[in-house]
């Protein structure tokens, strides 16, 4: 990849940050919306509890992940999975996000809910995927569906329903809190810089770092294997640390080449 397609990328993704993460938390009548957003965070933390499905769709899109308390918006047009979403729609609206690995699937993924829906003139879907909480693989089901189709576990992944009800009070209270949170601006100003992008810093200090760290993890212009890697992370901290050093690594390969970081 070329640097300048790489930069026009990496500031897309970037821009993408603010406008799905930032806009989403910074509405114009403020204490209704956080009123709605605390409803509404509750509502997914006990949707991502209580939601196990035995198997689901699964929609493998190479350089794309999904994480827990985060939307995902997609672009489909291929016929297959048009009718996945057809099918979602009408049963639970559940779909597993998951990369390709090694020339088969990934062994964990993201399971979203569809929370918006629209149909364009020329017959596309553009969807909105709230991530539930992250998912082991397990045996690819035989279907009669275009789509693939594989059972889910989710042991493991219980503390992933917790990030939905995330809360900016602990942290700010909290010495380390802050610390965590300055760590990680560094890191999103540097690569910020990097691509030549200018974000609304003020709006993002709103957002709970947990989520923060999530939203940014899946939109950051990383290889597939990063941001398999920050999928996979057992905890919020854990990647945290990894995606500062990522954004470190990625800002200094386009200052110092144009040219993102080769595996």
């Amino acid at each position: 990849m070329t640097g300048y397609r790489f930069h026009r990328l990496a500031r897309y993704k970037i821009f993408s940050l603010q406008k799905i993460v930032g806009a989403a938390y910074l509405p114009i009548d403020r204490s209704r919306w956080v009123s709605h957003l605390r409803s509404m965070s509750a509502h997914y933390k006990s949707l991502a509890r209580r939601t196990n499905p035995e198997s689901a769709a699964l929609f493998p899109l190479n350089g794309t992940v999904l994480l827990p308390g985060c939307d995902l918006p997609l672009n489909i047009f291929e016929p297959r999975y048009l009718n996945m979403i057809d099918d979602a729609l009408k049963a639970d609206r559940l779909i597993g996000m998951v990369q390709s690995q090694g020339g088969g699937l990934a062994e964990i993924g993201g399971l979203g809910r569809i929370s918006q829906f629209s149909e364009t003139e020329d017959g596309r879907y553009l969807v909105v995927l709230k991530g539930l909480k992250r998912f082991r693989l397990g045996e690819e089901l035989k279907v009669s569906t275009p789509y693939r189709q594989a059972k889910l576990i989710f042991d493991g992944f219980e503390i992933d329903a917790d990030t939905h009800d995330a809360k900016q009070t602990s942290e700010a209270l909290s010495e380390s809190g802050r610390a965590d949170r300055a760590t990680l601006t560094i890191a999103m100003r540097a690569l910020a810089k990097a691509v030549k992008v200018e974000l609304d810093w003020d709006s993002l200090q709103e957002i709970p770092l947990p989520l923060l760290i999530n939203q940014a993890a899946m939109i950051s212009p990383f290889q597939p294997e990063d941001k398999q890697s920050l999928l996979e992370a057992q905890t919020s901290d854990e990647r945290r640390r990894l995606l500062i050093g990522l954004m470190h690594l990625y800002a200094g390969q386009i200052n110092g080449n144009g040219e993102q970081p080769t595996q």
